[in-house]
């Protein structure tokens, strides 16, 4: 008779018994066929005995499926199978799955297939922004399905052209290998390709006032409720006041009919990448992941569990809204004392950062940040206004948000009053003065090209004739540079020298001071500034040339003493 294994389940960790269902295997333990409690219903109708072999009853042309397959290629496997037999896939609600050698490795419910875990779900990313594309990227990378959606077309036209709207270290590449092996489909209409996975990246600005400007997160929880669906899991990173999920978020969703918790799951995941380095960072940092409650977090756990192998989990929805709020607002509280310090240096004229780098010498304790010409960046310009911003009233109002913005937004104003003490000692006037702007992205290290929220601009902004303005950057293009009414300059910076007089280094890209910049002083003519904002030039240098005045945080080169021995 042929040997036969009653096959108990075991292996699974989702059942401890399997009922219904007995695999044949031969002497080598290769499967040869299956008998269901349907076989042995229909045998005993037909007059077969218990007692008989199973070859009476057994189906020995089983479908087996490859135990080394992806779920995503059994459920292919299982589909195509079905059609070539001319039978239903749900026919076959338990799947036997061997080794590619035909042994038995497992058998599971047809449910495990057709109910795909969560990293094997499609995701719609929707913002194609610096956190939503970096994002979408990323996943895409790791094999996943991504949609990328935004309201933009021409945003939407130049992505399905294959490039991106703005520089990201190592984007433009991954985009183009993606291309060939896992594609984003980018649209406009969420509708156009079902979702299991829906993740916010919108932007959410600030208002005049500081106000959070909630408009973009509302609209997008919009469009997901129109098309949301039982088992989805809905995913919040863009930074918003504590609260927002539960108070607004929720009741937007939930009109869709589906109940949170019982129909759908939702989670606030929020980014911490810095521009620059978003594709490393998307996979070395730990991932901070607060869900409406414990399925919520393990769904979304599970999914950045393919991208990064550190995972936070915090107690609720709202913790995880003010952790970002913590680490942003308390960079920008940390720098707002650095420059604080620097204007109360003005009034010693000590240079701030000789200063900074003296009191943390030796010093074990809370190392004091470098100063700065402002603070910028989308990120630390509003968020800790948001902070200050709870959704619920607080029975005291948060200030130091509010207090940091105070000191670092008005970085173009400290630059400008450099450029008028220039001019009262130089008797030039401030309209007519040629400025270069070394630095128009908010930041140079990590290098990105991305002006919003820059302080350069802010005083490109405040300056009183663009035509004056002349601005090099090694990242921001010309074309964007020119949008400004700027002119824009080539590499060799030491030529730009005789037809400016001040130079303002507003970013610290590394690139900034590597010319020379002292022979390029000497060659110029009449009295000249550099405002060296983050201390990458040698002052005694600078301040031995004829003519050269040197500024920074809390310094700036005192005017020549008047000679009396005329």
């Amino acid at each position: 008779r042929t040997p036969i294994l009653s096959y108990a389940l075991n292996i699974s960790p989702k059942n401890h018994f399997m009922a219904g269902i007995a695999v044949v295997v031969d002497r080598e333990q290769k499967v040869i066929g299956v008998i269901t409690d349907g076989d042995i219903r229909r045998g005993i109708s037909k007059g077969v005995s218990l007692e008989e072999p199973v070859e009476r009853i057994a189906n020995f042309n089983p479908l087996l499926i490859n135990a080394t397959h992806s779920r995503a290629q059994i459920r292919k496997d299982l589909m195509e199978e079905a059609r070539r037999r001319k039978s239903h896939y749900f026919k076959y609600n338990k799947l036997i799955l061997v080794e590619p050698d035909g042994k038995l490795r497992d058998v599971i419910p047809l449910s495990d297939v057709l109910s795909p875990p969560v990293e094997e779900k499609v995701l719609a990313i929707y913002g194609m922004g610096y956190v939503g594309l970096t994002l979408a990227a990323t996943f895409a990378n790791a094999g996943i399905p991504v949609i990328g959606i935004d309201v933009s077309e021409p945003l939407i036209a130049q992505l399905n052209r294959g490039t991106a709207p703005f520089y990201e270290k190592g984007l433009d590449s991954l985009l183009s290998s993606l291309a060939q092996s896992n594609p984003i489909r980018f649209t406009i209409d969420a509708r156009l390709y079902p979702a299991d996975v829906h993740i916010v990246t919108v932007g959410s600005p600030v208002l005049a006032d500081g106000a959070p400007d909630l408009s973009y997160v509302e609209s997008a929880t919009r469009t997901i409720a129109a098309i949301l669906k039982r088992e989805d899991l809905v995913i919040f990173r863009s930074t918003v006041p504590v609260g927002t999920m539960r108070r607004i978020v929720l009741p937007i969703l939930e009109k869709s009919g589906l109940a949170c918790g019982a129909d759908f799951r939702l989670v606030f995941a929020p980014e911490r990448t810095v521009e620059g380095k978003a594709l490393d960072e998307l996979r070395s940092l730990p991932q901070i992941i607060g869900g409406f409650d414990k399925a919520s977090t393990d769904m979304a756990g599970t999914l950045f569990g393919q991208i990064t192998n550190t995972i936070v989990e915090v107690e609720s929805l709202e913790a995880a809204e003010l952790v970002k709020l913590m680490n942003n607002t308390f960079r920008d509280l940390v720098f707002s004392f650095a420059n604080e310090v620097a204007q109360i240096c003005d009034a010693y004229n000590l240079n701030a950062f000789a200063l900074v780098h003296a009191a943390n010498e030796g010093y074990p304790r809370d190392r004091i940040p470098l100063p700065s010409p402002g603070v910028g960046g989308i990120c630390l310009s509003k968020d800790p206004y948001i902070y200050t911003h709870p959704i619920d009233p607080l029975p005291k109002a948060p200030v130091l948000g509010v207090a940091s913005r105070s000191i670092n937004r008005t970085g173009a104003d400290y630059v400008i009053g450099k450029l008028q003490t220039f001019c009262a000692r130089t008797g030039k006037s401030l309209d007519s003065l040629r400025i270069l702007v070394l630095g128009l992205a908010f930041k140079g290290t990590p290098e990105t090209s991305d002006i919003r929220g820059s302080v350069a601009l802010d005083l490109i902004e405040k300056l009183p004739v663009r035509k004056n303005i002349l601005v090099k950057d090694y990242v921001v293009t010309q074309a964007q540079i020119e949008a400004l009414g700027c002119t824009a300059v080539g590499n060799d910076l030491a030529a730009v020298f005789s037809e400016v007089d001040a130079v303002a280094v507003m970013n610290n890209h590394y690139l900034n001071n590597r010319f020379n910049f002292v022979q390029a002083l000497r060659r110029r003519n009449g009295p000249v500034l550099l405002f060296d904002g983050w201390n990458m030039f040698d002052q005694r240098e600078i301040e031995n040339l004829p003519g050269a005045y040197y500024a920074t945080m809390g310094y700036m080169t005192a005017a020549p003493k008047p000679d009396r021995t005329k």
